[in-house]
């Protein structure tokens, strides 16, 4: 997904190595209509984001998620750096906070945990 302002170095780059791309929006990404350009385009009907904390953040922004599904393992490197689930970037307007609803709990091999949500509505 790119927006409008991405370059044609950067477009032809990605042609060249033949990997798809969609434009959504001209200065920010558009995260509904890039939804509906893979629906239209490729029928993509249902999304898997692990896109890091500013793609995930941008979709919750626009009301486009439904389910989070999380894994957490008992593991830490304690960076400074560590990605975050949901972030919003500086252009994007505030908005109140997002509550889940527990809909299941896993636990899995190696200690780790599944838990799904829902949206509270």
């Amino acid at each position: 997904m790119l927006t409008g302002k991405s370059s044609n170095a950067y477009k032809d780059f990605l042609r060249r190595l033949n990997i798809s791309y969609i434009i959504a929006g001209d200065e920010n990404l558009d995260c509904a209509l890039a939804s509906e350009k893979l629906y239209e385009l490729f029928g993509i009907e249902t999304l898997m984001l692990s896109g890091g904390g500013y793609i995930n953040g941008s979709f919750l922004n626009e009301g486009l998620i439904d389910e989070l599904s999380l894994v957490v393992a008992p593991v830490t490197d304690g960076s400074p750096d560590t990605v975050t689930l949901f972030g919003r970037a500086g252009c994007l307007p505030e908005k109140p906070p997002v509550e889940f609803s527990l809909l299941a709990v896993e636990q899995l091999a190696g200690d780790c945990v599944w838990l799904r949500y829902s949206i509270k509505k």
